[in-house]
């Protein structure tokens, strides 16, 4: 397992390319999913993709060791983009991401509509919005505790920053000095009524501030930013951190982009078609719907052994 997170200063531009391939090719296996599954959260998932990518990719956890004890923790709050993680993981040797586009939302499959610890790389089972900065103060406390070297990490989306258990998430981290706890939060600024600020308007960054938090905003797509940002969080053991990503819904198809009403709503078979000839992806969903009819039900995760 890697010995610390996000050691480099900066991504090299071998790094960028890879990430940028592996991003285009976890929209594909997000659009098979939702499709193939004929429900599911495409939207959210395809802006929240480069953060977790970067996320997953430089912190300290391992395919290989999922449940070591010393790796770090990677807490998704918002976890109806289920299909983004298990893409992700999918193409970090996690999973195998052909299971997991043909058992998508299947019955008997781990792969829910909303993520469970039955998979590997998945710290946090999650059902209602607006409850995993709690969790996450849980693990981060739990590593002072035990006095071992590990971070936290929690991906959260902008539509929940409205539930009143974040506030007291936020100040039970600084009673705590959780400083080994960071928040990304994917503001997209949508959710599935509408425009945020006029479902529920939550002012984020300086609610966060106000708590004593430093906030951080970049641009959700770039790369780079990501990754100086986490990293920054990661390292500043003196302030908590929290890092407000702009991003585009429905980032990387034109006709979903900034749009609401793809949230939560799987593309029409033409809309598929057209959604993966942008993004330069080989249609074979049959050959997944025939895999999906086949498995009658795929093995949980073993080895967890109850640790968090």
């Amino acid at each position: 397992m890697k010995e610390r997170s996000f050691v480099d200063n900066r991504l090299k531009g071998e790094e960028i390319k890879r990430l940028e391939e592996t991003a285009r090719l976890c929209r594909g296996d997000i659009l098979k999913m939702t499709t193939l599954a004929g429900s599911g959260h495409p939207g959210g998932s395809m802006s929240s993709i480069d953060m977790l990518l970067v996320l997953y990719s430089y912190a300290k956890i391992d395919p290989n060791e999922p449940y070591n004890p010393l790796r770090d923790r990677i807490i998704v709050s918002c976890g109806h983009i289920s299909p983004c993680v298990y893409s992700v993981l999918g193409r970090l040797g996690f999973v195998n991401i052909d299971e997991a586009i043909a058992g998508f939302r299947k019955e008997k499959t781990p792969f829910e509509g909303h993520i469970v610890r039955d998979v590997p790389g998945i710290e946090w089972s999650t059902g209602s919005l607006g409850q995993g900065l709690s969790a996450g103060c849980g693990f981060a406390l739990a590593s002072k505790i035990r006095n071992e070297d590990w971070n936290v990490f929690v991906a959260m989306s902008d539509g929940e920053q409205a539930k009143g258990q974040i506030a007291e998430a936020r100040r039970f981290a600084k009673k705590f000095n959780l400083t080994n706890l960071t928040v990304i939060i994917d503001y997209n600024q949508l959710q599935i009524s509408g425009w945020i600020h006029d479902v529920m308007p939550p002012n984020i960054k300086k609610n966060y501030e106000a708590d004593g938090w430093k906030v951080i905003e970049i641009d959700g797509h770039n790369y780079q930013q990501i990754y100086d940002a986490i990293r920054e969080g990661a390292k500043d053991k003196n302030n908590l951190v929290a890092i407000l990503a702009h991003t585009t819904m429905g980032k990387g198809v034109s006709f979903m982009e900034n749009k609401w009403e793809f949230h939560g709503k799987p593309l029409s078979l033409e809309q598929y078609r057209q959604a993966l000839k942008e993004l330069g992806i080989e249609n074979d969903l049959e050959k997944y719907s025939q895999m999906r009819e086949k498995f009658h039900s795929f093995p949980s995760a073993s080895g967890r052994a109850g640790n968090i």
